[in-house]
């Protein structure tokens, strides 16, 4: 029995890394906020439903943001002038998201993670980007 509740104890804590890691949708403030970014970074207004944000659990300063399926797994013909397959980064500082990066493949080189200077660890493994 005492094995059966060291082993129940070491799974919950190999679970716990992956659930603090998972990222969240964004509030509806947040949302809007992201969206207004992305257009301006864009310099296109881009339909809301186009769009799919994401927030950082590690950090929620951090978000992601990218072209969404719509619920039958297709992207909406409104989106489709607009689409590409990478994604945007965004980090609130000052009251506002700034642009961080966008891309598909934040790779380097040599095998790296090009982003790995400019953006924490743990966002990096949260939205996956290398």
């Amino acid at each position: 029995m005492r094995y059966v509740k060291v082993l129940v104890v070491l799974a919950v804590l190999g679970a716990y890394p992956a659930v603090a890691l998972a990222h969240k949708a964004p509030t509806k403030h947040q949302s809007t906020a992201l969206v207004r970014a992305t257009d301006s970074y864009l310099h296109e207004t881009i339909p809301g439903q186009c769009l799919r944000e994401k927030i950082s659990t590690p950090d929620t300063s951090w978000a992601e943001v990218g072209f969404a399926p719509g619920p039958n797994g297709h992207l909406p013909v409104i989106c489709a002038k607009f689409a590409a397959d990478g994604v945007i980064l965004f980090h609130f500082r000052a009251g506002q998201w700034h642009f961080k990066g966008a891309g598909s493949d934040f790779r380097n080189g040599n095998g790296g993670c090009a982003l790995s200077k400019t953006v924490p660890r743990k966002v990096i493994t949260d939205f996956k980007l290398c």
